[in-house]
């Protein structure tokens, strides 16, 4: 590459459409990303057979976090049993065991990373949510129309439309750009 500079061979135009060429991979990247990851969730929702309503019991408040992150928890029910979903942290977790724990009739479940990558949820506390489950093995689930997975798509899907403004400059202005060589040895 560095040859074809110094040698005269490439010319601005034929530069600059290297270099919006090259930045708009990772745009496309992002955006295939974030096609991809909803798609294999509608498909993992169409997978699971029973269907019942559930709602939010609590949206827990971090502190740690430096934006002040938003867990929440969830309980649905299935053959009068109760399954509570909550988030799993490692070091203030002895407290939600207390208030959320196993019995006789009640299953926790616990989720390790942010729910529907998000570090800040949607929902509200007391509101309707739906639970596609498995009929097998209930505790596999999934919330149908996720408020914050669709959340997460939605923003991958912006930021990458807005990561191609750069590429599309750089292209656009190389029709304005003369072809003449960069760098020849008379510079």
């Amino acid at each position: 590459m560095v040859e074809l500079l110094t040698s005269g061979a490439l010319s601005n135009r034929m530069l600059l459409l290297i270099f919006a060429t090259f930045f708009s991979i990772f745009p496309v990247i992002i955006f295939l990303t974030g096609t991809l990851l909803e798609k294999r969730h509608q498909n993992r929702t169409n997978f699971y057979d029973g269907e019942v309503k559930g709602e939010i019991i609590e949206v827990l408040n971090s502190k740690k976090n430096a934006m002040f992150a938003t867990y929440p928890i969830y309980q649905y029910e299935v053959n009068k049993h109760k399954y509570i979903v909550r988030p799993n942290f490692f070091i203030f977790d002895s407290s939600l065991d207390k208030k959320y724990h196993d019995s006789e009739n009640v299953t926790c479940i616990k989720y390790l990373k942010k729910h529907g990558k998000n570090t800040r949820t949607k929902y509200k506390v007391g509101e309707s949510i739906i639970i596609k489950y498995d009929i097998d093995n209930p505790k596999n689930h999934e919330i149908l129309n996720d408020k914050d997975k669709k959340f997460a798509y939605k923003s991958s899907k912006i930021v990458a439309i807005f990561l191609m403004f750069f590429p599309l400059i750089l292209f656009i202005a190389s029709f304005f750009v003369k072809g003449q060589a960069v760098f020849t040895t008379t510079n």
